[in-house]
């Protein structure tokens, strides 16, 4: 149940229309996620959270809004200092509601950005085909820094979360097999056999690399659309909602990247990408770790093949995950 103070779209709206907000209204647009408001400007961005609450988040008190507007802002300028503004508060002035500093009683908070490049988000370069291999070795560097400075020493962690995280597509196989067919039905008993199989083969290895402080409180949405490729790199909007997405393994961080380099069919940005990472800090240290690194990768496919089902998202778009995800378990089912 939602507070009667709760923002809602409304409400959102009425402040665009009428510009309450900082910073110039010219071309002012909303762009509406599952989870957020974001008011765009052409100086500015205003990310409102939606008072709502699922398994893996709660928005759903006021209190609970503030907390995690702070945290994002807290933990997004680690890799996006000058990109990440403040948090403001929403209230009323005059009667209506507007977004400013020193409002009282706050009714909600927005998370304050600036506005980067849109041409040099990463996944736009690619689209345009101007990303060469040697252009990730600044995003390399600050990646490596960024973990150097965030290892967690002593991490919570079983393997088995690891089975019970990757499972999940399986409740979603009605879906999968309704826009996909039934031929894919027999790859997914493989890998709901294989899967509690190659974690327990390889638990050991994973508790190690936990203990040897390969283990960060990271990023923990490392992909191409968040990331601009600037001088020096802007790496933005971390997972703040849920510490346990975002406190990974580094093969883990980094398979999101490279498995979104296949995605757009260049492998070989993938190859470049860990090199440069690897010659300041290394995180594939036994040929073990090179397997690691294809599950994880597959891991990642398959949490973009469920938000690509779940969200609709086009037929091609839906089976090259699955591809990706069918490649990468190939290697991984090897070695059950």
């Amino acid at each position: 149940m939602l507070n009667i103070s709760d923002m809602d779209k409304k409400q959102v709206l009425d402040i665009l229309e009428r510009s309450a907000f900082p910073g110039s209204d010219k071309g002012a647009k909303l762009v509406e996620t599952h989870i957020s408001w974001v008011i765009l400007t052409p100086e500015f961005a205003f990310k409102i959270k939606k008072p709502i609450q699922y398994d893996f988040l709660d928005y759903s008190t006021l209190l609970a809004r503030k907390k995690f507007c702070q945290d994002e802002y807290r933990l997004n300028r680690r890799l996006a200092p000058d990109t990440y503004l403040g948090v403001l508060p929403i209230g009323l002035k005059d009667g209506q509601p507007c977004i400013a500093e020193g409002i009282e009683n706050p009714m909600d908070y927005a998370v304050w950005m600036r506005r980067e490049d849109n041409g040099r988000q990463l996944d736009v370069l690619l689209n345009a085909g101007k990303v060469k291999p040697e252009d990730l070795k600044p995003l390399a560097h600050s990646m490596a820094v960024f973990h150097r400075n965030h290892v967690l020493p002593h991490p919570h962690f079983d393997p088995k979360e690891l089975v019970i995280d990757f499972a999940d597509l399986f409740h979603h196989e009605k879906l999968l097999l309704s826009v996909l067919g039934r031929e894919t039905k027999e790859t997914l008993e493989r890998m709901k056999a294989c899967l509690p199989i190659f974690i327990e083969k390889h638990g050991r290895r994973l508790m190690e690399r936990a203990a040897n402080g390969q283990w960060v409180d990271g990023h923990g949405d490392l992909h191409c659309r968040n990331i601009f490729l600037t001088e020096p790199p802007i790496v933005f909007d971390c997972i703040e909602f849920n510490p346990h997405l975002r406190r990974l393994d580094l093969l883990n961080e980094l398979a999101f990247l490279c498995m979104d380099f296949d995605h757009h069919a260049r492998p070989d940005l993938c190859v470049a990408f860990l090199q440069y990472y690897q010659l300041e800090h290394p995180c594939i240290e036994q040929p073990e770790d090179e397997l690691l690194f294809q599950f994880f990768k597959a891991y990642r496919a398959n949490v973009r093949l469920k938000v690509a089902l779940l969200s609709g998202r086009p037929h091609e778009e839906i089976l090259g995950y699955w591809n990706l995800l069918n490649g990468y378990w190939g290697l991984v089912a090897g070695c059950c």
